[in-house]
């Protein structure tokens, strides 16, 4: 991709970012600051080459933000299957936390070492006002190599403590069959603060066996399985649907207008089908509850055509 010097400049004395807010799935809003298109296609282009250096130092302990096709979430979920105890931190303002001489750092040092000159280009093209942007494609692989270090230590310290220790972007879980104690907490608590963290307390759970234990989205006490709250609701969308057609169904579930020519949203097709899609994922596309799911799916689908 050739790009004008002057642009590149401009872009890197001015970057060019949109701001906006979306809604979190448990109150709040979320503020993106997302790249221009220019700009877009710039960090697009630093995140492949990116993303072909960390592939090849990746931790087996990291699963998010990585193009492989075995890191996903059910994937950082398997290794705290049938655990006794399991710990979940969330990391609190994950890519703000990263400030832009952390990433010049890591351009600086092990495995780039990169000029000063590079480095300095290469931070300001990925950063903004002085941060990681949430909306920028180059964000979620910095984050990774950014957390190296972190990631090495953290690992290193469950080997020596019989923990089991994954991280899913700003998603932490430990998971043991010992008691995971208080100094052990602690300690855990302490790297994370080391390396320049802050955790979401809303998001610390401590859990046994007794309870349900999940990891990202998923129940991992004795095999990987989906949340019954989200099955209930798939089965509520599924009925709704045969029973009322797709456009009151729709209504009923997300409450939005149909469109100007009558169509219902596609909002409520394209959710539920991903509901759906990810009952598959989690418990394999064998599995008697998705293909039921799946048929019925289909089936009301059909009869929408008709």
């Amino acid at each position: 991709m050739h790009i004008p010097i002057t642009k590149l400049e401009a872009l890197i004395n001015e970057p060019e970012y949109h701001n906006y807010k979306i809604p979190k799935k448990r109150g709040g809003w979320r503020e993106i600051a997302a790249p221009g298109s220019l700009l877009k296609r710039i960090q697009q282009g630093i995140n492949r080459h990116l993303q072909d250096r960390y592939s090849q130092i990746k931790p087996d302990e990291v699963y998010g933000f990585v193009r492989m096709r075995q890191s996903n979430i059910v994937a950082n979920a398997r290794p705290h299957i049938d655990k006794k105890f399991l710990l979940n931190i969330d990391l609190k303002d994950f890519f703000p936390c990263i400030t832009a001489k952390r990433v010049k750092e890591m351009f600086l040092s092990e495995p780039f070492f990169y000029s000063e000159q590079l480095s300095i280009a290469l931070t300001l093209l990925t950063t903004f006002q002085g941060r990681l942007p949430t909306g920028a494609p180059s964000s979620p692989i910095i984050s990774n190599l950014v957390c190296l270090a972190f990631d090495k230590e953290m690992a290193a310290y469950c080997t020596n403590h019989q923990l089991v220790y994954t991280r899913y972007a700003d998603d932490l879980s430990f998971s043991s069959d010992n008691p995971i104690s208080r100094d052990i907490i602690l300690d855990i608590i302490g790297l994370i603060k080391k390396h320049h963290f802050r955790i979401n307390k809303k998001k610390f759970r401590l859990l046994s066996a007794q309870s349900q234990q999940m990891v990202t989205g998923i129940v991992v006490n004795k095999k990987t399985n989906v949340d019954r709250k989200l099955l209930k609701r798939i089965r509520a969308m599924l009925h709704d649907w045969r029973v009322n057609g797709l456009k009151q169904a729709s209504l009923h579930h997300f409450r939005h207008e149909s469109g100007e020519d009558g169509s219902p949203p596609r909002q409520f097709f394209y959710w539920l089908k991903g509901y759906i899609n990810f009952v598959g994922q989690v418990r394999g596309t064998k599995d008697p509850l998705y293909r039921r799911m799946e048929s019925d799916f289909r089936m009301n689908q059909l009869n929408h055509l008709m």
